[in-house]
């Protein structure tokens, strides 16, 4: 059996799975905002991973953000839970990060419009 690359999701089967096709959008739109469902791009995991690495990268540049800048603006009387909370948030962010870097190789090591997901449809 081949393993999938450090950094894939647990959650998602392996690229070469013959059920991968019918798993990736559904798992990109499980991190997506809802509204994803229902738009035109809901059957298109290129544009969705897209949209996701660009959202989880956003994500990330906040929280390093709020991190830095949490003892001196957030007027918090509690800030170490508030950067326990931050890290926490930021480590779940690093690590979608790379999955979805992973399912982001996936879909391009298959090329555009190999996936064929028209059972979302």
């Amino acid at each position: 059996m081949i393993q999938p690359e450090v950094g894939w999701p647990t959650d998602l089967v392996a690229p070469h799975d013959p059920e991968f096709a019918g798993q990736v959008c559904r798992w990109l739109l499980d991190r997506l905002p809802g509204e994803f469902r229902d738009s035109p791009s809901r059957s298109d995991p290129v544009a969705l991973a897209w949209v996701l690495k660009e959202r989880v990268n956003s994500d990330i540049a906040l929280m390093r953000k709020l991190y830095a800048t949490a003892r001196t603006g957030s007027g918090s009387l509690h800030v170490e839970a508030l950067l326990e909370s931050l890290s926490s948030s930021g480590a779940h962010l690093v690590r979608t990060d790379r999955e979805v870097k992973s399912v982001c190789a996936a879909l391009a090591a298959n090329g555009p419009g190999k996936v064929n997901t028209s059972d979302l449809d």
